[in-house]
């Protein structure tokens, strides 16, 4: 039986991940690209098109704990400007588009984040974004709906229980 270009994401990225460093986020990033290129023929990825699953896991690494996810938004759905506290990510745009906006964070106090916009720009099918621990996104589908692969570094579950994984509600469109 021939592999999948899944089969050999998963492979890569197992041979490439060595935490966080340079060569792990642009090995990974390459892989990424690779599989959101996939065609749809594939058996596995139809099912994902079919199916649209808000969130399925693909694969969780047993020795490094990184894990691959297929994520399926509606057209207008938006997340707010988030971080994913310690851990790490890269959005891999499969089919549609979706906007991302990049923030820093200008001043805090206890009751309230100020964030200043860094811009926004249009995924297209094939790109693929890394956001390292502290950076700070959102996430809006500009297309009838999208399929996107998302590599977390970690369980991202953990991180928002610890409170490092924020997301910035009261920050106004």
């Amino acid at each position: 039986m021939e592999d999948t270009s899944l089969d050999q994401c998963i492979a890569e990225l197992k041979e490439h991940w060595d935490g966080l460093n340079s060569q792990t986020i642009i090995r990974c990033r390459a892989t990424l690209e690779r599989l959101a290129a996939t065609n749809r023929s594939e058996t596995w990825l139809a099912d994902l098109h079919k199916e649209r699953s808000i969130s399925k896991e693909l694969y969780r690494d047993p020795k490094w704990g990184f894990t691959l996810l297929a994520h399926v938004e509606t057209q207008g759905l938006y997340r707010v400007p988030h971080n994913h506290g310690d851990g790490w990510v890269f959005y891999a745009l499969q089919f549609g588009q979706v906007q991302m906006a990049t923030y820093g964070l200008l001043s805090e106090t206890n009751t309230e984040a100020q964030l200043l916009s860094r811009g926004a720009d249009i995924m297209h099918p094939g790109d693929c974004r890394a956001f390292l621990p502290g950076d700070i996104h959102d996430t809006r589908c500009m297309s009838d709906y999208s399929l996107m692969f998302r590599l977390t570094s970690c369980d991202f579950s953990r991180e928002k229980r610890l409170g490092r994984l924020r997301q910035f509600e009261s920050y106004a469109e």
